[in-house]
């Protein structure tokens, strides 16, 4: 176990970003935390981190850490290489070397202006940074925004290796396709609450979909409605009417909308 989170609370202005939430992550896992904006993952991590001070709760975490905020800023009137020697002085256990052979294969020009470079290249250049460190566990919140399908699926090999390698990896995202690929175990968070967490292939194997006259109650999670049906989201055992395999957008979907 490299990191456990116990009834962790925080709240802004009297709103609770972060109620109740409790968690493990065994070491060389991908653990994805998934909710919709404003859910409270972004808060979550930063308790984690001690950048935002909780409420309430215990937080373990056993082991070196490296992290990729949500908004992907630096020092934007450095170059790159500059950038690298900065991180060199501040960032524990940071391969230098690797960053550059990193930089060279997403093809950002050192000698180019922070400033000067696009979403997506700023993005690659904070993970090769990441990706230097030698960590025990990654903290990436939302590691692949704008990138193209084709830097997506390399950045996305990149933090499946770090758990082939023993490492773990804690990260957020919009996409669940991605997250299909490389993800070990799922958590959704919704309205400050984790509402599921299970191993993903669990998850998949749990849930189906089921459709009964309209107005007919259901022990789940309502997903949608026509003229003459209600469908929902319900767990293997407790479905009833009609039965249709759910996939994980579905289970995804269903779930954030049928928390009350």
């Amino acid at each position: 176990m490299i990191l456990k989170v116990e009834n962790l609370n925080k709240s802004y202005n009297g709103r609770k970003a972060v109620d109740d939430v409790s968690f493990e992550i065994d070491s060389g896992c991908v653990f994805a935390l998934l909710g919709p904006n404003g859910a409270g993952k972004t808060t979550t991590i930063k308790c984690i981190l001690g950048l935002r001070k909780p409420d309430s709760g215990r937080i373990t975490l056993n082991g070196s850490f490296a992290y990729l905020p949500e908004t992907k800023e630096l020092y934007r009137h450095l170059s790159v290489e500059k950038m690298l020697r900065v991180t060199s002085m501040i960032a524990k256990n940071f391969d230098r070397k690797r960053a550059i052979e990193l930089l060279e294969s997403f093809q950002i020009p050192l000698k180019e202006k922070i400033a000067n470079l696009s979403h997506g290249m700023l993005t690659q250049t904070y993970m090769a940074l990441v990706l230097s460190q030698r960590a025990e566990i990654y903290f990436m919140d939302e590691p692949t925004w704008g990138l193209d399908p084709i830097m997506r699926t390399r950045i996305l090999e990149l933090i499946r290796e770090l758990s082939y390698d023993g490492r773990t990896v804690f990260y957020t995202s919009h996409i669940l396709a991605e997250v299909e690929k490389i993800a070990d175990i799922v958590a959704i968070m919704v309205k400050g609450k984790i509402v599921e967490k299970d191993y993903l292939d669990d998850l998949k194997e749990k849930y189906v979909l089921c459709i009964v006259p309209k107005g007919e109650l259901v022990n789940g999670f309502h997903y949608k409605s026509t003229d003459k049906e209600d469908i929902y989201l319900v767990k293997k055992e407790l479905a009833k009417g009609s039965v249709e395999p759910a996939t994980f957008d579905i289970i995804f979907e269903a779930i954030v909308k049928g928390v009350k």
